[in-house]
């Protein structure tokens, strides 16, 4: 979305709104349409809420956008999301026709995924927004089912990737050697390989960094840049420090993967 200014159609609230699931607040329609927009693996028909209602009526002072809402979830028979979403874009003239037909097309294709992709989709959003008990209990729920094996080693190799990730994030380094070390038996990329690699640094340091890259069969110049990498790095006294480390290279590995 190009950078606009955006003139509010309703008045910000007083009163923020604290979505629990992004540990976030929000301030105003134009807020709540820019999460709605972003973070579609988070919403669901739950997300519209009582509170989330009472607080569109009273702090946002727009209680025909709340009606409007609670009649689509009380009087249509199988509401979807688009037929809620899209009342919040218009009320906040937030989508061109153009941007309405393609976010149309967005909700239409997730709809249509299986059931494993989203909750992936949904695991890697908590990820990102730093809840990462909630990731890694969808994540353990995905690999214990049969459709997660249908997709293939490459989806189950990312579920193992990202879990590890969200170990990592929480300082549970053990946990997080293993999910990369089966991130990587099933992948075998680069990318999975320096997850593991790094991990094993950060659980055992340099010297159990060295053997297992031996072990593994990195040569000496592949396993001198992959050091160098690691030493370039801040040694992270704290959780947050490694968090953002490896969030900067799940990034890089969800584009390698486009899961």
């Amino acid at each position: 979305m190009s950078a606009t200014t955006i003139l509010c159609q309703i008045k910000r609230a007083d009163k923020p709104y604290y979505i629990e699931d992004a540990d976030l607040h929000i301030g105003s329609v134009e807020e709540l349409c820019y999460f709605l927009q972003y973070n579609l693996p988070l919403v669901d028909l739950s997300f519209f809420s009582t509170s989330l209602l009472e607080w569109i009526e009273t702090e946002l002072e727009a209680p025909r956008l709340a009606q409007d809402l609670h009649r689509i979830l009380t009087e249509i028979p199988d509401p979807q999301l688009p037929d809620l979403i899209m009342p919040v874009m218009r009320e906040a003239g937030w989508l061109t026709i153009e941007e309405e037909r393609i976010m149309r097309a967005e909700l239409r294709a997730i709809d249509a995924q299986p059931v494993a992709m989203r909750l992936k989709q949904k695991a890697d959003a908590y990820v990102w927004y730093r809840k990462h008990a909630k990731a890694i209990s969808i994540y353990d729920m995905l690999l214990k089912l049969k459709q997660t094996e249908k997709l293939g080693q490459s989806f189950s190799g990312a579920i193992w990737h990202n879990k590890g990730v969200a170990h990592a994030r929480l300082f549970q380094m053990e946990e997080a050697v293993s999910c990369m070390q089966k991130s990587y038996d099933l992948l075998r990329t680069m990318q999975s390989l320096r997850g593991l690699l790094f991990c094993v640094w950060m659980s055992k340091g340099e010297e159990a960094f060295q053997k297992a890259a031996e072990e593994l069969g990195v040569d000496p110049a592949r396993r001198e840049a992959l050091a160098g990498e690691i030493r370039g790095t801040q040694i992270p006294e704290k959780p947050a420090d490694m968090g953002e480390t490896l969030e900067n290279w799940v990034k890089e590995y969800r584009r390698e993967t486009e899961i």
